[in-house]
């Protein structure tokens, strides 16, 4: 029998704020990236801003046990205080009727995996970044989570998992969420862009503010 699921995107959603930036403002601030190379890769993306929400070379080199130490540091002293009250309630609530819990997130999934954790969710479909030995490549490997790509991901979990999309819940706040939401059951914008809520009012899909 196929299973009702409850999608969630992480940042702007259930986290106020943006996960990976606080990461990397971390890293920095413990040493392990130093200024002036986060300085060139900040420049990089200046001149590149198309290529902003894959571009995770300011991971090459970085130690693989190192750098998971570190962002279970930042979750619990940056990231975790973040966490919305009402969406972690939301969460609950879906649970609670025996939905299947996904967080779909174009953030790092070593970085994300906390959250998981906390909330109890069952799946999670994040940026997934390259390990060579015992240091990243910061190349992303597979799909990266943001745009028409979240779909497809969630499309390929719910024919593995048997989820029925038709019947299930999407939450988002950006425009990007637009590809998801126009095949899942019960999209709901959640504190959305100025673009998202004016498709949300168009197709008169549910506003919150978590």
């Amino acid at each position: 029998m196929s299973r009702v699921a409850a999608i969630f995107d992480v940042d702007q959603t259930l986290i106020q704020g943006y996960t990976e930036r606080l990461f990397f403002r971390y890293l920095v601030q413990q040493g392990l990236l130093p200024v002036p190379r986060a300085l060139s890769y900040l420049g990089r993306l200046a001149w590149k801003p198309q290529e902003r929400f894959r571009d995770k070379t300011y991971l090459q080199g970085l130690p693989v046990a190192e750098t998971i130490h570190l962002a279970r540091k930042c979750y619990q002293e940056n990231i975790a205080p973040r966490l919305s009250a009402v969406g972690v309630a939301c969460v609950r609530e879906h649970q609670a009727q025996g939905h299947e819990i996904v967080l779909l997130t174009g953030s790092l999934a070593f970085l994300t995996a906390p959250l998981k954790e906390e909330l109890g969710a069952d799946w999670l479909i994040a940026t997934e970044v390259v390990q060579k030995g015992h240091l990243f490549s910061g190349e992303v490997t597979g799909l990266h989570p943001r745009g028409e790509n979240k779909f497809r991901l969630l499309l390929e979990l719910s024919r593995a998992q048997n989820l029925d999309l038709s019947r299930s819940f999407a939450y988002g706040d950006h425009l990007q969420d637009f590809h998801l939401f126009r095949r899942i059951g019960y999209p709901v914008a959640v504190n959305p862009s100025w673009r998202l809520k004016r498709l949300a009012r168009r197709h008169q899909w549910p506003i919150r503010s978590f």
